[in-house]
């Protein structure tokens, strides 16, 4: 079948190419993308950075489509059925792929808002806070309230923590944090945030701390807030140079160290029906986030907003 897709051909350029794409192998799905979102690894490989290949390549690995044809062995969906990927493939900004069955969830029947099941990046929280394993009256701390920081907190709602403490430096994300009832919301620069950051400290530190900053004095502030006793550093940002830590610190405290990435989970794609359900359920709603969306014929816009951040860009949409 004859596919238009997306496809980087250098850096900070993007063009629509044609493929062939096969019927799908054993136990794979065929998928017509209606919509997928641009990850911000997707941002750096619209740069040309963190390419797992040379240039040209495909991207995108957050679609949302209709199955249009089911390999042999294929037993949760069927053709015609609407479903969202999260795994498996990263040439899915195209009008047509093929992908493994257990990377996609059937959605519901009548959705025709397929924007709002770009649900890859809710998959990796689910599952990030599932490894976490965050106990009953833990003290957390988020750094970062951007897109994947305020998917997080939509999630924390459901848990039982004794407090969470939210720090971002964007007043226009802090407002939208304040809609999750955190404990206590900061800007880390502010006086009451740089108070309450030593309270924190001088407390011996919260238990879990996730990072999603994406900067090196994100990072540095979510190291400094770690619980002096086994506590929990979130590496939720993909920080794509060297970070340093104190050894010494780390090993004495018993720190231990997760990581978004879905590799740190071998039952990664176990969680992609289980955050289907909790989609439909309302506990997360990744369509509320999404800022920016335009047509694949018209896509290099939205990526240069990805860098730029402008415009109040927090999620971008590529339809097709």
């Amino acid at each position: 079948m004859k596919s238009e897709g997306i496809w980087v051909v250098e850096p900070n350029k993007i063009e629509i190419r044609t493929i062939d794409v096969p019927d799908p192998e054993y136990n794979q799905v065929q998928i017509e993308t209606k919509a997928c979102g641009v990850c911000a690894w997707d941002s750096y490989l619209y740069q040309g950075i963190s390419a797992p290949g040379p240039i040209p390549y495909m991207i995108g690995h957050e679609a949302a489509g209709v199955v249009v044809k089911a390999g042999a062995g294929v037993k949760n969906v069927k053709p015609g059925d609407k479903v969202f990927c999260a795994s498996g493939s990263n040439d899915m900004m195209n009008q047509y792929f093929n992908v493994d069955s257990d990377c996609v969830a059937k959605i519901p029947d009548d959705t025709t808002d397929y924007v709002s099941w770009v649900a890859e990046p809710t998959v990796c929280v689910v599952n990030l806070l599932a490894i976490t394993n965050i106990q009953p009256g833990d003290k957390v701390a988020l750094v970062g309230a951007g897109y994947m920081g305020l998917l997080t907190l939509m999630g924390l709602q459901a848990y039982p923590m004794g407090e969470i403490t939210v720090f971002e430096k964007r007043a226009d994300r802090l407002a939208m944090a304040k809609e999750y009832n955190p404990t206590y919301c900061f800007d880390p620069d502010s006086e009451e945030g740089k108070a309450h950051i030593e309270k924190l400290v001088a407390e011996g530190g919260v238990d879990v701390v996730i990072d999603f900053g994406a900067t090196d004095s994100a990072y540095a502030l979510a190291d400094k807030l770690i619980l002096h006793d086994a506590g929990k550093f979130v590496l939720g940002s993909w920080h794509r140079h060297e970070e340093t830590f104190d050894g010494t610190h780390w090993h004495l405290s018993g720190v231990t160290v997760y990581n978004l990435s879905p590799n740190s989970n071998a039952h990664f794609r176990e969680m992609i029906p289980r955050t289907c359900e909790l989609i439909k359920r309302g506990v997360y709603q990744p369509g509320k986030l999404v800022t920016h969306v335009a047509d694949y014929h018209d896509a290099e816009p939205v990526f240069l907003k990805s860098i730029s951040k402008e415009d109040g860009y927090m999620k971008g949409v590529i339809t097709f």
